[in-house]
């Protein structure tokens, strides 16, 4: 149990005790401190002031990310576009999976951290096993581009890609369906933690994936523009989920930089 949720049970117990209150445990996903997203919204980037930095580049529970905004989004299965996917897909997988995320920028590197509820921590591939990994895909140019890998070269995507088995990010790009491609130049990296309660259903994923602002090659998202769309991925290992069975966010949402000079 982390020192918050000790805290928390504690004040609970006090209340009990006082006022003789029942207890119900409340194991979902939704945080009150968080603000909901919609497809189409628009969130705003926060600053980090040049006289802060994280413990380490992509620490994922520094305290920085305490005074930071948190916005929550739902991610619902992926649509099927390969027949392998459709014989493993689970039908009766419509529930709304919630993650949490936050957007940042220093003066030279941007940031995106992840959080979601996750009851087991799946680090690896095998025989009948699968990693956890998480995706964040962004237009390269507006927000007509496709949401399943981008619309051609000429309307592609730049995706950054974290895999439970490595303390690493990849920098990916994709113009289509099944052409996802590693991009020579490696500029995006992250760092993940895994947050292991007492009540399995209550452990979380944290990840961070960081660039810099200004980096070289192409099929590169300019996180300097006024408006960057972009939208989310979960594969979850402990349900067999792999390649195209996933979870996603609906449609764009867009990164407003605009508050961040």
């Amino acid at each position: 149990m982390t020192i918050h949720s000790a805290f928390r049970h504690a004040c609970l117990l006090g209340l009990v005790m006082a006022f003789g209150l029942p207890v119900h445990a409340d194991h979902s996903e939704l945080n009150p401190n968080a603000m909901d997203v919609k497809p189409g919204d628009t969130v705003k980037v926060s600053r980090i002031p040049g006289t802060i930095y994280l413990r380490t580049q992509n620490d994922p529970d520094d305290l920085i990310w305490d005074r930071l905004p948190l916005y929550r989004i739902e991610l619902m299965p992926a649509p099927p576009v390969h027949t392998s996917v459709i014989l493993r897909m689970d039908p009766t997988a419509n529930t709304p999976k919630h993650l949490y995320f936050q957007v940042a920028r220093s003066d030279e590197r941007f940031y995106v951290r992840l959080r979601w509820k996750d009851a087991t921590e799946n680090r690896a591939t095998a025989v009948d096993r699968f990693r956890d990994g998480a995706a964040v895909q962004y237009a390269l140019k507006g927000s007509d581009t496709s949401l399943m890998m981008g619309t051609g070269p000429d309307n592609a995507v730049n995706i950054w890609y974290w895999r439970a088995d490595e303390e690493q990010a990849e920098n990916l790009a994709a113009g289509g369906f099944g052409s996802t491609t590693r991009l020579t130049e490696q500029p995006v990296s992250g760092a993940s933690a895994y947050i292991r309660e007492a009540i399995a259903q209550d452990s979380e994923w944290h990840v961070v994936m960081s660039r810099p602002l200004k980096v070289d090659g192409e099929h590169q998202v300019d996180l300097e523009r006024e408006a960057v769309p972009v939208m989310f991925a979960l594969w979850q290992g402990d349900t067999a989920q792999r390649d195209g069975d996933k979870r996603i966010s609906q449609n764009w949402i867009m990164l407003d930089t605009t508050t961040a000079p």
